[in-house]
């Protein structure tokens, strides 16, 4: 995963015609905008399109990935089946949003600020028909990563577990939790105290509502749920709840860093 999707959360609700989504963590910031369609992506597809595009840009460290000439091959590479619902079409129309987005992170102190802008992908050919998904088509579909996103993923990767992200695909707010708490526990030396009102305006829906009591105690309520999820197949996680706060204390990463170097 790329560290500045790892800091945040894409959204996890249709935003509707909202064309920009931001988000804040410390010093740094994110904001997506929408591309040509003026739709930004949501929900747990994205999540997965993400994890899986930057696992292939460090893989191969080349910007254009293939696809494929089958769309249910490449539907079965994200763990995603036909359970009803036309699942094609929203992978498709999920492909276009996310794919056709830029984003911006910004990082910003008292000393100045740094940022960087670029396209998710700057080329894309999709040669899929969704009414045959197991069909090969004629071409390969490709898309070809935005130059700076493509060198954010191959700059700072956060590995994470396939295996954990398969048994928690179905929640958008464990992804990110659990992509978030991956990056964390690589650089976490003593125990941190994180606010839940902090954790809300991370990965709550309306970061707007963050003085609302209500609403973070019933996010506090989803995450303590989805963190027990997460726990059953990370069993080194280790966290404690005080009043009023997550502790995070060190722990075992999700995945060792010497997996990074093996092939």
């Amino acid at each position: 995963m790329a560290r500045l999707i790892a800091l945040y959360s894409l959204p996890s609700t249709n935003p509707g015609d909202a064309l920009q989504y931001a988000r804040r963590n410390g010093p740094y910031s994110l904001t997506m905008i929408a591309g040509a369609n003026n739709k930004l992506p949501y929900g747990n597809i994205p999540r997965l399109l993400i994890a899986w595009i930057c696992t292939e840009a460090v893989q191969i460290q080349d910007r254009v990935l293939t696809l494929g000439r089958s769309l249910g091959n490449f539907m079965r590479k994200l763990q995603i089946y036909d359970s009803g619902g036309n699942p094609q079409l929203r992978l498709r129309n999920q492909m276009q949003r996310l794919f056709r987005s830029h984003v911006q992170l910004v990082y910003q102190d008292t000393h100045g600020e740094r940022f960087v802008s670029s396209a998710i992908a700057d080329r894309g050919e999709f040669w899929w028909d969704l009414k045959r998904p197991d069909e090969p088509m004629l071409w390969e579909s490709t898309i070809r990563l935005g130059e700076d996103f493509f060198n954010e993923i191959v700059s700072h990767p956060v590995p994470l577990d396939m295996n954990v992200l398969r048994a928690i695909k179905r929640s958008t707010l464990a992804l990110d939790l659990y992509t978030w708490l991956t990056y964390k526990t690589f650089v976490l030396t003593r125990s941190e105290q994180l606010s839940w009102k902090r954790l809300y305006r991370q990965f709550g829906a309306r970061p707007d509502r963050s003085n609302d009591i209500r609403t973070v105690d019933n996010f506090r309520t989803d995450c303590l749920r989805e963190l027990k999820k997460i726990n059953l197949a990370w069993p080194e996680l280790n966290y404690d709840t005080a009043k009023g706060v997550l502790v995070l204390n060190p722990c075992a990463p999700s995945i060792p860093p010497l997996r990074l170097f093996r092939p």
